[in-house]
């Protein structure tokens, strides 16, 4: 039994980190000049080939009925908003700030639920996003005065944020609860890529092609580790342990990526910024034991 929970721990804790490489392998690709378009469509391209072939190694059906495609198209517009804006968001704002923004999500999630669902307000919800406001505004440099940059990449990062929480609340209710996760997400990525491709076509006269050996690593390696690895060892962790343990595990998210973008792109890391980040973890965590 302890050696179940340690690898629901491990499991959980490989995706959180994993998802927060997603700066490590896109930001190179976007200063090689590919658009931002292009490489989100590359990254879900590798991502559901491997789930795929994880499909078809179980044997699994990917038949769908008319009504549950339909369905699983919304999420995937939802998924795809989420993925471009906190992408988007990488030009106007360190990573590792970026990422910790977009971790807010359980923050929107609470919102969404107090505003459609009517769900009371309590003290302890009041209490976060109290807190998750005020980090994301020591996260957004407040303190050096407010800038356009600043203020476009926080609501893009925002956005990601909030669309991810629709996708979170939306989902229970959809008809497709009985579809394997597995299943599910390889045909949220495959409809993402479509509506992406679509959105290219019109936007940057198509998918631009990869040039160099150097694109084709990083970008199957975000499909990957950020996109299929993060995905797969998720629903392993919640097969092992509780759903709130995993949640509360995804701080290492933020961490990574920070620990990325000090380390690698050598982005500053500064006191208010720390506590910005310190004030969303405890927001986000308050909101999870509360459930």
């Amino acid at each position: 039994m302890e050696s179940n929970k340690i690898r629901g721990f491990t499991e959980a804790i490989i995706s959180a980190a994993a998802f927060g490489l997603i700066p490590l392998f896109s930001i190179p690709v976007l200063a090689d000049g590919m658009r931002l378009p292009s490489l989100v469509v590359y990254r879900f391209t590798f991502g559901a080939l491997i789930l795929l072939l994880i499909l078809m190694y179980n044997r699994q059906s990917l038949r769908l009925r008319f009504g549950e495609s339909l369905r699983i198209m919304f999420l995937s517009l939802l998924y795809a908003i989420s993925a471009v804006s906190l992408i988007s968001g990488y030009a106007y704002l360190p990573s590792g700030v970026a990422t910790t923004l977009v971790f807010s999500y359980p923050v929107w999630t609470a919102i969404l639920m107090i505003v459609f669902f009517h769900e009371r307000l309590t003290l302890r919800t009041a209490l976060a996003i109290f807190l998750a406001v005020a980090g994301v505004c020591l996260l957004s440099g407040i303190e050096n005065g407010i800038s356009i940059s600043s203020v476009t990449g926080v609501a893009l990062e925002l956005l990601s944020g909030l669309t991810y929480a629709v996708y979170m609340v939306t989902f229970p209710a959809m008809k497709v609860r009985h579809l394997s996760t597995l299943k599910v997400t390889f045909y949220v990525f495959f409809f993402t890529i479509l509506l992406l491709m679509l959105y290219a076509s019109f936007t940057e006269g198509g998918i631009q092609p990869i040039v160099s050996g150097k694109q084709f690593v990083n970008l199957a390696l975000l499909g990957l580790l950020p996109t299929a690895v993060s995905n797969i060892t998720l629903i392993m962790a919640l097969k092992r342990i509780e759903s709130t343990i995993v949640a509360i595990l995804g701080a290492f998210e933020p961490i990574t990526a920070m620990s990325v973008g000090c380390i690698v792109f050598d982005e500053p890391l500064t006191i208010m910024s720390c506590i910005g980040f310190a004030l969303i973890i405890v927001a986000v965590v308050l909101l999870i034991l509360k459930n």
